[in-house]
């Protein structure tokens, strides 16, 4: 910055310095037209003893601080004129065209032009000489406000960078130490927010929310480990009893033995379907995306639960021309399998499904809806959560692991989709999903 604002002072140093010199070579210059005006232009031409009479006539057009001298082409000194500038040792010269030159003669500079002059009785060179004292002072003076100016600008920018950089880094300081803390007392550590709202606050907003996400992330992660292992430890635990009871005599009572590889290869079976649900949830980070039409889709699953499920009355109503669905048929089948077994397993006295498929804001609509227990207002927010499960011991009893919802809003939101829940208890559920069409056509 110090070098910056240096250059820039040195620059408007020079550039005021290089108008006044303009400005002075422009008030010398139009003295000098006057003079060859006079000379050249005269009814008749002036010869040198003329002009060396009209002496007068140029002393009233001479300025101030200024001496003007004719010279022939022999160098001699036809007239010299001079108004406050003492005569100088500068020596005549002639010239064949105009020319400017700033010397110094002791310690005042001098501005000198000389232009050639010519006419039927005459030919030389004039020379006006002119005093730069005051254009001296003048540039001295800018020369000491600008150091003035620049000294106090550089203080003020010092103080006032100064206060600005503490400003500034205090933020800064406070979000290195917010991850200062959270290395020490984990992640539920925030930064500090001032009201400025400038990019700092920005910044420290981001991370904050940043942070949110990482620790709900952690935290759906440990709740992820402590329910899978929850769920795994019990068939694990009673695969274990069962052997055991092999191991030390059941192997001896055939009826002990049936029942207990019976219960086993049930818990067997029921750790796979686990493990192949955990998997198809973490399947769902891959896929393509491609078109589906929705229509012949649900009818395939509509007959395919008719088989099934003989007891179940189930109900499309399918809107005409529907687009293509933006997801791959593999994907939104088994999204439509899980909502239908769902509402399979909770309905009781009505067993009675409908299925409704529209095209609305450029959306495919789908609805599952059914007329089973329901679920109650405080457990809907959860119930899309891996292992949650509104009732666990009934669910427990019903085979359920509490992965289906799960993967089925992986998927939906794997494509650009989204799910929503209507329910109450005793009253049945419905489930919406909405999918954007298809780009590509056939």
């Amino acid at each position: 910055m110090f070098i910056l604002f240096l250059s820039y002072l040195i620059l408007q140093y020079l550039i005021i310095e290089q108008r006044t010199l303009s400005y002075e070579k422009e008030n010398v210059n139009h003295q000098l037209e006057e003079i060859l005006v006079f000379i050249e232009s005269s009814n008749e031409p002036l010869s040198a003893e003329e002009i060396q009479r009209s002496e007068n006539d140029f002393s009233r057009i001479n300025n101030e601080d200024q001496l003007m001298r004719i010279i022939d082409e022999k160098g001699n000194i036809i007239i010299s004129v001079s108004n406050d500038l003492a005569e100088t040792d500068i020596s005549p010269a002639s010239v064949n065209s105009k020319r400017f030159e700033v010397i110094r003669n002791g310690e005042d500079p001098l501005l000198i032009l000389r232009a050639p002059v010519a006419n039927a009785e005459f030919t030389g060179t004039v020379e006006i000489i002119r005093s730069m004292e005051m254009f001296d002072d003048f540039i001295d003076n800018i020369f000491v406000i600008l150091i003035a100016a620049g000294v106090g600008g550089l203080l003020l920018s010092f103080l006032g960078g100064t206060f600005l950089s503490k400003q500034l880094l205090s933020n800064v300081r406070a979000m290195t130490e917010t991850m200062q803390k959270i290395k020490v007392n984990g992640l539920e550590e925030r930064v500090p927010i001032n009201e400025t709202n400038d990019e700092i606050a920005q910044l420290g907003k981001l991370f904050n929310e940043l942070m949110d996400d990482l620790e709900a992330s952690f935290l759906q992660q440990k709740q992820f480990v402590e329910d899978a292992s929850h769920e795994l430890r019990t068939p694990l635990a009673i695969i274990h009893g069962h052997l055991a009871l092999l191991n030390r005599w059941g192997k001896d009572d055939p009826e002990v033995l049936a029942k207990s590889l019976d219960s086993s290869l049930k818990e067997v079976d029921r750790l796979i379907k686990l493990v192949q649900e955990l998997l198809e949830l973490s399947r769902a980070e891959a896929g393509t995306v491609g078109p589906i039409e929705a229509g012949p889709l649900i009818q395939t699953v509509k007959q395919n639960f008719e088989l099934l499920h003989p007891d179940f009355t189930f109900i499309t109503h399918i809107q005409e021309n529907i687009p293509s669905a933006a997801i791959p048929a593999r994907h939104l089948e088994q999204v439509l399998i899980i909502l239908l077994d769902n509402a399979v397993k909770f309905s009781r006295e009505e067993k009675k499904i409908v299925i409704a498929c529209t095209f609305e804001n450029q959306a495919i609509r789908i609805m599952v809806m059914d007329r089973g227990i329901g679920i109650p207002e405080q457990d809907i927010p959860f119930v899309l959560n891996r292992f949650y499960r509104v009732d666990k011991a009934r669910s427990r009893k019903q085979g359920g692991q509490g992965l289906g919802l799960a993967i089925a809003k992986r998927w939906i939101e794997k494509y650009n989709g989204t799910i929503g829940i209507q329910s109450g208890e005793g009253e049945g559920t419905t489930f919406t999903i909405a999918f954007p069409i298809s780009d590509q056509r056939d």
